[in-house]
């Protein structure tokens, strides 16, 4: 792949990168590599009723599925900027073909391409 191809796939990934971090630390925090989410499940002062607090703990694992979520994506990313400074990017991991670009513009952080993603599914 040409090394300016490798260049603006970085440059997605960073920006993709910065906007995820800042998602996060808008809702989590950062604890030991891994980010929590800062709201609790439900008030401990027992302020709520059973029905808002049911409200409460399903807002909590609705905010914690998101975080998980941006912050799978976030390590994708992460490892594919490493995968970059390695010169091991667009490589699939499965088999070790190059990653078709028309996947990586769809998808910067990909891991493998196209056969085999769909072959892990199966």
């Amino acid at each position: 792949m040409e090394r300016s191809r490798i260049t603006h796939f970085k440059e997605q990934l960073l920006k993709e990168k910065e906007q995820l971090e800042g998602d996060l630390n808008e809702s989590a925090t950062k604890d030991d590599g891994h980010w929590e989410t800062k709201r609790q499940p439900f008030d401990e002062a027992g302020r709520f009723d059973e029905e808002e607090r049911a409200d409460e703990v399903e807002e909590y694992e609705n905010e914690t599925s998101i975080d998980r979520q941006l912050e799978t994506r976030l390590e994708d990313i992460t490892g594919a900027l490493h995968k970059i400074d390695a010169d091991t990017y667009g490589i699939c991991e499965r088999c070790g073909k190059a990653i078709d670009e028309t996947r990586l513009t769809a998808n910067p952080a990909a891991h493998t391409h196209v056969h085999c993603n769909t072959a892990s599914r199966t």
